[in-house]
This record gives C-alpha cells, sequence and structure tokens, in this order.
C-alpha cells in the first residue's frame, strides 16, 4: 500500500529544495572550504542550519540560517529541545525584501519568544536574497554560549535544538520585535559540537536534492501544525454571535416561542464563556497580546458583561412579569443591550481575525453576516407584511399582546365582564327569575407580555 504522507513529503522536499541553492559565502576572512561544520536540513527542506564552533578560546560563534523566500519565517533553537530556554535564532525578510532581518530571541515556555536585545550579533557577508529565491543570514554571535536561561555545551556529541517554520507567506520588515504567527512546520534535532568544531568561520551549506545533514540527527518533526484553540475561539465566537443570537430574536419574534428564547440565549451565553476562556489562554501564548490591552481585547471583554447584565435583566423582567403582569424598566434595557451586543461581538470578530494575523478570513465572516442578517429580516418582513394582509396577528403586536394569545389571553382579559341572562320561564320551586351576574376571569389568564419588551 502506498504511504501517501511520504509521497507529499518527497514531493514537498523537491520542490522547496529548489529554493535552497548551492551557496558559498563571499570570500572573507571569516569563511574557508576547511571550516569545520555541523550542518542541518529540515525534513522539507523549507530551513537548513550550519554552526561552526571555534576551536581558539573566544566565546563566538559562527552560523547560517537559510530559507526559501515564500516561507515567512524560520527559526533555530539553541541549547534545548523545548522553547523554554531555548535562545531563538529567527530570520524573515526585511522591509525592502532585498535583504534579512535577524531577531535572538528568548522563550520562557509554550508562547512567542521575546526579542533580548542583550544577545549580540554581527552580520557577515553573504547575508541576503540570494537568486531572488532564497534567504540566507550568515552570522557570528559573540555571546551565543550562554544566556539568562540555558547554554550550549560545545563540548557535546548530541546537543539538542529545535527549528521552526512559519506558514507561506511575507513579513517585510526590518522590526526585531515584529510579532509573528505560531510555527507551522517545527521539530527537534542534536548536534554534534564536536564535529563544528574546528577553524572558525561562516559555515558553508551546500543544498541539493542529494545534500544531508552532516553531525546532526533528526529527532522529532511535526508537520503543518495547526493553533486548536484559537481556531476553536473563532468558530464558538462566530457561531454565536452571528448564529446563535440572531436566531433567539427570530424564533421570538417569529413564533413567540419564549421558552426556546431564553434556552437558546442561555446555551449561547455557556458558549461564549467557553470561548472567551479560549481568548484568554490564546493570549498568553503572543506578545501582541500578552497585556490584554488590543481593541479586540478590550471589545470582548465589554461584550461579555453587556450579554451577562443582558441576560440577567431578561430573567429578573420575565419573573416580575409573571407575578405582577405588569411590564417593568428592565425590558427596554434587555432589548437594547443585546441588540448592541451582537452588533458589536460581530464587529469584533473583523478585529480578532486581523490580531491574529488571518485577515482572509475576514471575507468569510463577511459572507457569513450577508446571508444571516439579511435573512433573518427578510423572514420578519415578510410576517409582519401577511400579518397585516390576513389580519392574523398571532404574535400579539399591541403592547398588551401575549404569547400564546388564546382567546382567553388576550387584551383586557383581567376587566369584569357583566353578562345579563336571558328571562326564561321557569317552573320550579324559586320561580323565574331574570339573573345577571359578575363574572372574574380566573387570575392566570391576565394580559401576557409583548414580545417586543423581550427581544
Amino acid at each position: 500500500m502506498v504511504n501517501f504522507n511520504r509521497v507529499r513529503l518527497a514531493l514537498v522536499a523537491a520542490v522547496t529544495s529548489l529554493y535552497i541553492n548551492p551557496l558559498r559565502a563571499q570570500s572573507t576572512d571569516t569563511t574557508s572550504n576547511k571550516t569545520a561544520a555541523a550542518v542541518f536540513f529540515s525534513p522539507v527542506r523549507d530551513l537548513a542550519f550550519a554552526l561552526n564552533v571555534p576551536s581558539d578560546s573566544s566565546q563566538d560563534l559562527y552560523f547560517s540560517i537559510q530559507m526559501p523566500i515564500s516561507v515567512s519565517w524560520g527559526a533555530i533553537g539553541l541549547g534545548s529541545d523545548m522553547m523554554a530556554g531555548s535562545l531563538m535564532l529567527m530570520i524573515y525578510s526585511s522591509s525592502t525584501g532585498e535583504n534579512v532581518t535577524l531577531s535572538p530571541r528568548i522563550s520562557d515556555g509554550h508562547s512567542e519568544p521575546v526579542y533580548s536585545p542583550d544577545v549580540e550579533v554581527e552580520a557577515l557577508p553573504g547575508t541576503g536574497l540570494v537568486n531572488d529565491s532564497t534567504l540566507v543570514y550568515n552570522g557570528r554571535c559573540s555571546n551565543c554560549r550562554s544566556w539568562s536561561n540555558g547554554r550550549v555545551d560545545v563540548e557535546s556529541k548530541a546537543q539538542r535544538m529545535l527549528y521552526a517554520t512559519g506558514e507561506v507567506g511575507e513579513i517585510d520588515t526590518d522590526d526585531v520585535e515584529h510579532s509573528l504567527r505560531m510555527h507551522y512546520n517545527y521539530g527537534s534535532f542534536t548536534m554534534d559540537m564536536i564535529n563544528a568544531t574546528g577553524p572558525g568561520g561562516v559555515p558553508i551549506i551546500e543544498a541539493s536534492l542529494e545534500s544531508e545533514s552532516i553531525g546532526t540527527v533528526l529527532e522529532t518533526s511535526v508537520f503543518q501544525y495547526k493553533h486548536k484553540w484559537a481556531m476553536l475561539h473563532a468558530i464558538v465566537m462566530v457561531f454565536c454571535f452571528a448564529g446563535m443570537y440572531p436566531f433567539g430574536i427570530l424564533i421570538l419574534r417569529l413564533g413567540n416561542w419564549v421558552r426556546w428564547h431564553a434556552i437558546n440565549q442561555g446555551i449561547a451565553l455557556f458558549l461564549v464563556f467557553i470561548g472567551f476562556g479560549l481568548g484568554i489562554r490564546i493570549s498568553g501564548v503572543y506578545n501582541r497580546s500578552k497585556n490584554f490591552n488590543t481593541a479586540h481585547q478590550v471589545i470582548g471583554i465589554l461584550v461579555l458583561v453587556f450579554i451577562v447584565v443582558q441576560f440577567a435583566l431578561g430573567f429578573m423582567h420575565h419573573r416580575v412579569y409573571k407575578k405582577t403582569q405588569q411590564t417593568t424598566k428592565m425590558a427596554p434595557i434587555h432589548v437594547w443591550l443585546g441588540r448592541l451586543a451582537i452588533v458589536l461581538g460581530v464587529a469584533n470578530g473583523f478585529t480578532g481575525f486581523a490580531l491574529a494575523g488571518s485577515p482572509e478570513n475576514n471575507y468569510v465572516l463577511m459572507g457569513i453576516v450577508l446571508f444571516v442578517f439579511p435573512v433573518i429580516v427578510l423572514v420578519l418582513v415578510t410576517k409582519r407584511l401577511l400579518t397585516k394582509k390576513y389580519g392574523k396577528d398571532k404574535e400579539g403586536s399591541s403592547e398588551g399582546g401575549g404569547y400564546d394569545l388564546e382567546p382567553w389571553r388576550r387584551p383586557g382579559a383581567t376587566e369584569t365582564h357583566t353578562v345579563t341572562a336571558t328571562t326564561v320561564e321557569y317552573n320550579g320551586p324559586s320561580g323565574g327569575t331574570p339573573a345577571t351576574g359578575l363574572y372574574p376571569p380566573k387570575s392566570d389568564m391576565g394580559p401576557q407580555q409583548n414580545t417586543r419588551e423581550i427581544v
């Protein structure tokens, strides 16, 4: 049976390896064909890394990182196979697209690494865009053997390291603190530091389909990783604000199903809390959202407060109404706060996709909005027109209208009615007498709440 995953990887490797071309640094005193190096190629050839440890007593490390220009960013983590404790050397295209930005970063866990200005790296000749297809950074780091929470053991024959690449795309910035999207491919490998030790200089990477890693061993690899928490957050919130909440309005206005309206809103509120929790979890992963001061986060917190207050007002109003048969001042606040929450919730979806670095998803959200809301408006307008035409207002559009509006639940049912009996002949012992009487309605058959008061 054909292993399609291996076939896919082979095809990707064949294509991407065309971008990492055979390269040699320009002739300088830091580059030599005899430079010792350990070389690593990622499984799909979207990243190449070579390291040289000078055999003298200096603290320098020479390195070269290469990746296709089609990849948004690439990184090598020194010192550990875990993000915590690694020194990440990250590269991406510069603002002109003709050079390479190097951003040394340190992470304290499974979150976006933070730029470290203390790491001293010098760009060497050969750095830049080569053959309009490959980004190359040749550098010398004067203090990359140890840092605040980690170190590289230059005598280890199996020094653990990380690699990671972003999705296809372009960043084009000189900002060393630029916030990045989560890795798409990543993994770990070990490097023989003894093999990398020799005369100091920029190591050479000669890449081709036949090229193999030298002095490195791949340990783990993950392909096409998707951040599921972010995806779930987006799906849940869009489903609630562009689906369940508008549907709650529809079922109340269309069929006067108050009970189902309440159930729908309760479920939606529960899901919003789940989505909010996912949002908090995601915010701690990225530098751009750790401080909870972005427009998306501020609006999101405000919307959560709105829907909690709105739900509470609706619940209390309904309880009071059942006892007094009178509307309350809470009703209009409940209605307009709900409408405002829906509008803000939908609008905040657009700011969320921008914050996540996925503005293309705004088109999907726009399509959902342009379908759902016009359909709801069309249904409600059609119902109203039919009601006026045929005079069958089953929802009771008057202020005293009710949920069900059975004949005995219509407006005025609480008033007492005088009923005059017809005079009849009666030959019984008491004789026939006219009779009049007062018939008060039953206590549970009073006027019902107007649908417009609660939605």
